[in-house]
């Protein structure tokens, strides 16, 4: 196989890949924060609501400090954690996309996508809250 046939394959795959990237949201129980959320509970949409709660609380959280951060900062302190944003975001899919395609011949695949999700954001509003 020559080289352009083989770059022309891994171009299919990255293609491929990139397009199969889904997000919480495409599994999400937007309702979840509205309803009590039975942790030890073996059911799949019990769990489903747990983890879409946290999700949802972690993401809120982690505009919310991000916000405030943003207006703390100046000069090239705000341009950085502006460029660290973007990267962490990328990564973050990147890393959550994989475990959900790592398990998606499962039913539990988009609990371990949401629930990756949500326990980056939690690491992120750490990150964030100690940024200076």
């Amino acid at each position: 196989m020559n080289a352009i046939s083989k770059l022309f394959i891994l171009n299919i795959l990255f293609i491929s890949l990139n397009s199969y990237a889904v997000s919480p949201e495409d599994f999400l129980y937007q309702d979840a924060l509205k309803i009590q959320c039975k942790e030890r509970s073996p059911m799949q949409e019990d769990l489903m609501y747990c983890v879409s709660r946290s999700y949802l609380e972690s993401d809120k959280k982690l505009n919310i400090e991000y916000r405030k951060r943003m207006k703390i900062l100046k000069g090239i302190k705000k341009e950085k954690l502006l460029a660290s944003q973007r990267l962490w975001l990328k990564n973050r899919k990147n890393k959550c996309n994989s475990e959900y395609a790592a398990a998606e011949e499962g039913r539990e695949a988009p609990i371990y996508l949401i629930d990756c999700y949500a326990q980056e954001n939690y690491q992120r509003v750490r990150f964030i809250k100690n940024y200076k």
